[in-house]
């Protein structure tokens, strides 16, 4: 899911129409990776995948006008977000740039955050190797991405729709880049020991995550409007008729009423919280 194409082009494109609705979605495991991160005052840090900038934000505010934070994006889209968010943050700087091959200032940085940024890199050995030579020795490390699919709902109750109404359609989980990339330790902890991180420690951490787009009085209708727009279901409805869109919803309608919680759809979701050591 999501190449570095689709990110410069369409998903960035939606994902910084929806930059909102994401940080309401992430926002959870985003702070308890935030609060697992050994920044401080006068450091500088990097946020690997930055998006719409509310890592960014919250990193900055953290580090004060003596640190320093580096935040790298592929996104044009989404770092537009981020530069209108962090306008009056003058300790930020945003990159527009690949960080598997970016030339980062090397042994410079004190810390690197990612919130759901890791997964993506069309070559994982290589970023890895590239962000560990950003880094001073003894920096800090979390990477925050999600864990096994079957876990998360956002993604696991759409791919279902997919796997009955779509036969023959690439589902979740393939090797390659994408969302669950790092799902499984014995996939990311190898890549990481191999990069020269150490101390690599991941915990799990469960959360309920809402799913809302839009203003519909209806909670059902924000839901399905998320899940028709942005993630699994989105990408693969790509050039659908509009009897496979509308059976889509109909199927959502059905499987989301309940998860109908506080006026919002609240769904199980799971992500590991990576820490680790340059």
């Amino acid at each position: 899911m999501a190449s570095r194409e689709e990110w410069i082009g369409r998903t960035g494109q939606e994902w910084a129409r929806r930059s909102d609705a994401l940080d309401v979605l992430l926002g959870p495991a985003g702070a308890a990776g935030l609060k697992a991160l050994n920044a401080g005052a006068g450091q500088h840090v990097i946020d690997l995948g930055c998006g719409g900038g509310a890592s960014t934000e919250a990193l900055s505010d953290t580090v004060g006008e003596d640190g320093h934070v580096t935040a790298v994006d592929v996104s044009p889209d989404l770092l537009a977000k981020a530069k209108v968010r962090l306008n009056g943050h003058a300790n930020v700087t945003l990159i527009e740039a690949d960080a598997q091959t970016h030339a980062f200032a090397p042994g410079a940085a004190d810390a690197l955050y990612s919130r759901f940024g890791a997964m993506f890199f069309d070559d994982p050995p290589a970023a890895m190797i590239n962000l560990r030579n950003a880094l001073k020795a003894d920096a800090d490390v979390v990477l925050v991405a999600w864990r096994d699919i079957r876990l998360n709902h956002w993604a696991s109750v759409p791919m279902t729709f997919v796997a009955d109404a779509m036969p023959g359609t690439p589902l979740m989980g393939a090797p390659g880049p994408g969302p669950f990339a790092w799902s499984d330790p014995e996939t990311f902890k190898p890549l990481l020991d191999d990069a020269g991180f150490r101390s690599v420690k991941a915990t799990p951490y469960d959360f309920l995550a809402q799913l809302s787009d839009g203003d519909d009085p209806d909670p059902l209708e924000r839901g399905i409007s998320f899940m028709m727009r942005i993630g699994p279901l989105a990408s693969r409805l790509k050039g659908a008729s509009e009897k496979s869109k509308n059976e889509a919803r109909a199927f959502l309608r059905r499987r989301l009423a309940r998860y109908v919680q506080d006026d919002a759809i609240k769904v199980q979701a799971s992500a590991w919280i990576i820490r680790a050591q340059a």
